[in-house]
């Protein structure tokens, strides 16, 4: 374990040491994430490229480990080839954007390679799986780049459960006799901390959709390399429940998105860390209670392992998330009663068409956009498909909703809807489906 404790210390110092240099190279005009969007608080851009850092302390770590504890390259090739694809894959879209269809097949590419390379999850349990091995392998090995990427919408959440989930796999491995493993993700503990350094609120540098899925990916691989034939159930158990806050995020946000109509992996800000953030709760309060749920679901991961024979420790894991999940549905979405819940249900997909509706007006403003002419053509379409969706001017309506949707730093996007033909938060979530379009037009010409 003191080995395994300097290659923490050496993550923690190559990334403390090396972001700075980061973050200077991003303000050259490089990966910057502009306040351009309603679900970004910060006041001026901050660079996205904080995956680099990280990147480089656990491909130091590699080498010094190769160079201690030779091993056959099918061990740690296959972990090597996909973690610089995923990375890859994430900073090209931080630099410039690159759409989420190429990065979904980006992803499926990169974990077939994998797959092909030899790290499977051949059986869980004592079910072999067969021909569903690849599917199953594929599935895990992109499903865990995405929920840490979905959950990266606030300052320190991502890289802290992310901290928490490596030194419980460097734990398993450590059980396992898998040393090599053990210091790789403790390499991983280390450069996650010493980037927290700069990515606690208010946030220097981001990690970006590179950082996001690099750690994803080290962690979906090492969850199966850690674990020997026969408890491979148990090691995706103890991923299962130890990012058990992340999945239940994730579940509920695109639950919630297929259920109102919006596109499954379209940006929002219902996440828990946002609305815990509407409650009133510093960002202080919300990252440490947002860990300590983590880490106790990390302990509770760690006692499924310790105890295979035992179903108490399942029993208990899978209790907690039940009883997050309800929390979620109560406080969250006020949910009183399972009749409130129907009601609340047939009320959003009552919506559902409209949203829909609203989602194609906008992709057709896209167009108009590079079709008209002049400014003032743009805008009298862009009024006329507003009108379209039901928004009003101010005092056309007798009782009507003033709607603001920031767009930019300290700048708002102001309009009115009928009060009877919706709720605010009803209006809000049409509004915010023409965000994008609003924004693209004013910085096409340079509205202030």
């Amino acid at each position: 374990m003191t080995t395994a404790l300097s290659f923490l210390v050496f993550g923690f110092l190559i990334a403390v040491l090396t972001t700075p240099w980061v973050i200077r190279i991003a303000h050259q005009g490089i990966g910057m994430d502009a306040p351009n969007e309603s679900r970004k608080k910060q006041e001026t851009p901050v660079p996205r490229l904080g995956g680099m850092p990280i990147m480089l302390a656990l491909a130091l770590a590699l080498i010094i480990i190769l160079v201690r504890h030779p091993a056959p390259s099918s061990d740690w090739f296959p972990i090597l080839v996909g973690s610089v694809l995923m990375y890859t894959l994430g900073l090209c879209d931080d630099i410039k954007s690159i759409g989420a269809k190429k990065k979904f097949f980006g992803q499926i590419a990169t974990a077939a390679l994998v797959y092909n390379l030899g790290l499977r999850i051949e059986s869980i349990g004592q079910v072999d799986l067969g021909a569903w091995s690849g599917p199953v392998t594929i599935f895990w090995l992109i499903a865990i780049p995405n929920i840490v990427n979905l959950i990266d919408g606030f300052d320190g959440l991502a890289g802290g459960l992310g901290l928490f989930m490596a030194l419980t796999l460097g734990v398993v491995g450590y059980d396992s006799n898998h040393f090599a493993l053990t210091w790789f993700a403790f390499a991983l503990a280390g450069s996650l901390l010493g980037f927290l350094v700069y990515n606690f609120p208010p946030a220097r540098i981001y990690l970006g959709d590179g950082g996001a899925y690099l750690i994803g990916f080290v962690i979906a691989s090492l969850s199966i390399s850690t674990a020997h034939k026969g408890s491979v159930a148990a090691a995706l158990v103890v991923t299962i429940v130890g990012l058990g806050l992340p999945i239940l995020d994730t579940s509920f946000a695109l639950l919630r998105r297929a259920v109102r109509g919006f596109p499954l992996f379209r940006a929002d800000d219902d996440h828990f860390h946002h609305r815990l953030e509407r409650l009133g709760f510093s960002k202080g309060r919300i990252l440490l209670g947002l860990y300590s749920v983590c880490a106790v679901l990390s302990v509770i991961g760690l006692m499924v392992r310790w105890n295979q024979n035992s179903t108490i420790p399942i029993v208990v894991g899978m209790g907690v998330l039940f009883l997050l999940a309800f929390g979620v549905i109560r406080h969250f979405h006020r949910v009183k009663s399972w009749d409130d819940a129907q009601r609340k249900v047939k009320r959003v997909l009552s919506r559902r068409a409209e949203i829909r509706y609203a989602l194609l007006q906008a992709r057709v403003l896209e167009i108009e956009m590079e079709r008209c002419e002049s400014e003032e053509e743009f805008w009298a379409v862009f009024n006329d498909t507003m009108r379209r969706v039901g928004f009003v001017e101010e005092g056309e309506a007798d009782d009507e909703i003033r709607i603001e949707i920031k767009h930019g730093a300290g700048k708002l996007w102001v309009l009115f809807a009928p009060k009877l033909d919706g709720t605010p938060i009803e209006w809000k979530r049409i509004a915010e489906v023409f965000r994008p379009v609003f924004i693209a037009a004013r910085e096409k010409w340079k509205r202030s």
